[in-house]
């Protein structure tokens, strides 16, 4: 699977971000050092987290922990609330002293493994905080701020850890789909660097160019050029900032 290094823009007084996506575009496969939780609030949604696929409908939640690679298959016509954040949300004392960091990491990850009690309060904070931020009032990062502490502290205290379930059996259509994107994503790593024709990813999807540019038109919400030339901007974004090639370098390769 392609690993691309995301780096959200929290709140830097907060250190947390809500954002509300659309499902028509796809979410290309990336990690990034913050956790992440979704709220499907329309639709249903196909999604992978490392090396597990899911299918979550509206009201499902799925967290993602620091350092997991995850992506969202496009899908019109849903809908999710996107909620971000950091240790630097918390109170640096309390995290150390009570090991969040490794409590967090033990989470199962799709609320398909959770309690329905404990789905139902989850949702009603995520929904609060949702409503705080469509807000302007001069206390609203003080309000979040303590929704997150109640979140959290749920979240750890209720959930089941990754150890305690048993992954479920995903729709076989919708497990080959993400299988074949797979395959199209790891081909687009290891091959950006190169002129890349429609033939060359077609055959490694297993697809005549005809069938694999509706395929993936359909299931990413953008056609391969598209997704290719972003995915090769997004790479160059990244080195500039991360590393210390020139920047005539990068744009060569």
């Amino acid at each position: 699977m392609t690993i691309y290094l995301e780096m959200p823009r929290l709140n830097p007084d907060l250190g947390f971000r809500f954002l509300k996506n659309k499902g028509d575009i796809l979410t290309t496969p990336h990690w990034h050092r913050e956790y992440e939780l979704i709220l499907i609030t329309n639709g249903k949604v196909n999604l992978g987290i490392n090396d597990n696929q899911y299918q979550l409908k509206t009201g499902n939640m799925a967290f993602f922990k620091s350092g997991d690679v995850h992506y969202i298959v496009a899908t019109p016509e849903t809908n999710r609330y996107v909620y971000q954040f950091d240790m630097s949300l918390f109170n640096e004392t309390i995290v150390e002293k009570i090991h969040l960091v490794n409590k967090l990491n033990e989470l199962s990850q799709v609320s398909l493994f959770w309690d329905d009690k404990i789905n139902d309060k989850m949702k009603e904070i995520l929904l609060t905080i949702a409503n705080e931020e469509d807000s302007d009032g001069v206390d609203r990062d003080f309000v979040v701020e303590g929704l997150m502490y109640t979140l959290v502290t749920l979240m750890i205290r209720k959930l089941p850890k990754d150890d305690e379930i048993q992954q479920p059996k995903i729709n076989i259509k919708s497990k080959a789909i993400l299988e074949t994107l797979n395959k199209v994503f790891r081909f687009v790593e290891v091959n950006y660097q190169e002129k890349i024709t429609l033939e060359d990813v077609s055959m490694t999807a297993g697809f005549s160019p005809y069938y694999f540019t509706r395929f993936f038109k359909k299931n990413v919400g953008q056609t391969f050029v598209e997704f290719l030339n972003n995915y090769r901007i997004d790479k160059a974004k990244w080195e500039i900032i991360n590393t210390d090639v020139s920047i005539s370098s990068i744009l060569n390769q």
